[in-house]
């Protein structure tokens, strides 16, 4: 469950200008849809001073797990890689770069989640079933409340998301509707 401002964060994993954009190397279609769902919680989290954390998939070696298996795609310093304009971060955001499907893996997000005493973290963002999904595992895993956001995250395998959604409530943590999410914490 979330709790005071200083106890939750918000992540917003793989909003990139790779996955999101029609020119982009792995276009993700239905990724569009989800845009002003994770905006919109992106201004409530703000206002009420929840650290917002945006978790990239940032690759710089064509042996990166993720260059393996997709292709080279999201290099570290190119457009690709950036976070799609209607969700630029402001000052005070956190950007943490990853090479694997989990935030967690060989990254800082623990440590920075720590140092702020975070209890619950939020999760939005693409792709449903991996990204996302490990991410909140990973979160699991250490410890953390996770909260993912039903509308606020998406894939363009619509069974992968379908059959995922699931298991964020069952084995995870909480699975919310974005409208109950806010009636109930702002």
């Amino acid at each position: 469950m979330p709790g005071p401002k200083n106890k939750t964060a918000l992540l917003v994993i793989d909003m990139l200008n790779d996955y999101l954009s029609p020119k982009g190397k792995l276009y993700c279609a239905p990724g569009r849809a989800i845009i002003p769902n994770i905006k919109r919680l992106l201004g409530l989290a703000r206002g009420r001073e929840w650290p917002v954390i945006f978790v990239n998939t940032a690759l710089v070696d064509r042996k990166d797990p993720l260059a393996e298996k997709w292709g080279m795609h999201a290099r570290k310093g190119t457009w690709g890689a950036e976070i799609i304009t209607a969700l630029k971060p402001t000052v005070g955001d956190r950007i943490v770069d990853k090479s694997t499907y989990d935030g967690f893996y060989e990254t800082d997000l623990e440590k920075i989640l720590r140092e702020r005493q975070i209890k619950t973290v939020v999760v939005t963002g693409i792709h449903t079933h991996v990204c996302v999904l490990l991410t909140a595992l990973g979160a699991f895993y250490r410890g953390f409340k996770v909260v993912a956001i039903e509308e606020c995250m998406t894939t363009d395998q619509p069974v992968n998301h379908d059959t995922r959604l699931p298991f964020f409530s069952t084995h995870i943590g909480q699975l919310m509707k974005l409208e109950d999410f806010i009636r109930r914490y702002f």
